[in-house]
């Protein structure tokens, strides 16, 4: 394994002379000159760190994994501990009981949305706001957390900065196409929370983030950091999951990973851990109609689109974040394949998984259980194992259910949900700046 000592250092994905320290990328989280930051250096983990990582815990896990791009900057002790407060639930791997026997009893869903909100995200932004409170909070006394959402980025930013001194989150949302469950985990009133409803679509909250955080003079009053995956430290934090998955499979089998992808955070994450030595065999992102991305894979043109309204609400993105940094680690190295799913096929799979499964997917979720349905169909190894990421618990899309199963209770939410309060906004800069420049939140 390569030295957790090494120096961290990001380069843009647009001009590799524009560099950054992990303080730069935390106070600016995208390179003045375009592009997306990474690392400069991807460490290599030996061949022998799954089996010697076969009992460890998650947080035990993710801080192995995490250390040589953290380690030096935080010390071991400080990584130690924010590993241990970030990742305490569980993130368990589950074959759909009804399955045995069938072609589809080696595809299994690591469940990664145990935590706070429900959703695989909670794994990274609370990751996020601990290593930025460490390593800016004796700088900052007020830190502004800026997010646009679809849906789960919102919930598990608001869930980490709750409450947490020196710390406010704004989340920007749709105002249509979050579902109820969400928007309540979004938008309740509670300290250092602003959610604000934005007429328009993600790709149009995504804008006006992008524009704040190129505001110079907004800036220049305190530190505006941004949650979504724009943020290399979120992604880093997400590389884990593959390494788990990779864990808790027998030894002598293939992985391949299939990741419901919309920003391209996940599947940029699980490439990256590709690049660090782990041996995935086939990496797919599975997409719905909004996606580029599969589109770009199979003609070398890219077209962003305009959104549209679909059941998989938190992957409708059609200029996705991570493209640039996705690109950067395919580029001779191991393989990605893209695929649509479309809404009739997602309630398909669906139906199907729990008639002969006896498990409820949420819709992200079962886009990949599709992709990953038609992987097996059309690959002959024996000894493949296919593990598509859960990234939502299903109860958060009662709406989508109840058009799956006409039944809204087919899958239970684990918490409370109290009625959203946001403020409400046009798709106006000024009014997101009026609020930024704002000391709503921290008082």
């Amino acid at each position: 394994m390569s030295s957790p000592n090494r120096k961290l250092e990001f380069v843009s994905t647009a001009d590799n002379q524009q560099r950054a320290s992990l303080r730069d990328v935390l106070l600016s989280s995208m390179p003045g000159k375009g592009g997306l930051w990474v690392p400069k250096e991807i460490p290599q983990l030996d061949s022998a760190f799954i089996q010697s990582h076969r009992n460890s815990t998650y947080p035990q896990l993710a801080e192995a994994v995490m250390a040589p791009y953290f380690s030096e900057v935080l010390g071991s002790s400080v990584l130690r501990r924010l590993c241990e407060e970030a990742f305490n639930f569980p993130v368990p791997l589950v074959y759909p009981p009804g399955f045995a026997g069938t072609s589809a009893e080696h595809i299994s869903v690591l469940e990664l949305f145990h935590g706070p909100s429900a959703a695989f995200k909670d794994f990274a932004v609370r990751m996020l706001v601990r290593v930025t409170a460490e390593v800016l909070g004796q700088d900052f006394p007020e830190l502004t957390i800026l997010a646009a959402t679809s849906g789960d980025t919102g919930a598990a930013v608001t869930e980490a900065c709750s409450g947490v001194k020196g710390v406010r989150a704004v989340v920007l949302y749709p105002r249509v196409g979050v579902s109820a469950v969400q928007e309540s985990q979004i938008a309740r009133a509670r300290p250092g929370v602003v959610a604000i409803s934005v007429d328009g679509t993600f790709d149009d909250c995504q804008a006006l983030v992008k524009r704040a955080l190129a505001d110079d003079s907004l800036r220049s009053r305190r530190p505006l950091l941004t949650a979504n995956s724009i943020n290399p430290v979120r992604l880093i934090s997400q590389v884990p999951f593959a390494f788990h998955a990779r864990r808790l499979l027998q030894s002598q089998r293939a992985m391949a990973v299939v990741v419901p992808s919309g920003n391209l955070g996940n599947v940029g994450a699980v490439q990256l851990a590709r690049r660090m030595g782990l041996a995935v065999d086939t990496l797919i992102a599975a997409t719905n109609v909004n996606s580029p991305l599969p589109q770009l894979f199979a003609t070398g043109k890219y077209e962003p689109r305009r959104a549209h309204p679909t059941l998989s609400n938190a992957m409708d993105i059609g200029d996705p974040n991570n493209l640039g940094r996705l690109l950067a680690w395919r580029e001779g190295g191991p393989a990605v394949s893209a695929v649509t799913v479309d809404d009739a096929a997602t309630l398909d799979a669906m139906r199907r998984v729990r008639a002969r499964g006896g498990y409820v997917l949420c819709p992200h979720t079962a886009v990949g259980w599709k992709a990953a349905e038609d992987l097996v169909a059309r690959d002959s190894r024996k000894n493949l194992d296919v593990v598509v990421f859960g990234t939502a618990h299903p109860a958060k899309f009662p709406d989508v259910l109840e058009e799956a199963f006409g039944d809204r209770q087919a899958s239970t939410f684990p918490y409370a949900l109290p009625a959203p309060a946001p403020l409400k906004s046009g798709n106006d800069y000024t009014e997101i700046r009026r609020v930024l420049e704002s000391e709503l939140g921290f008082r």
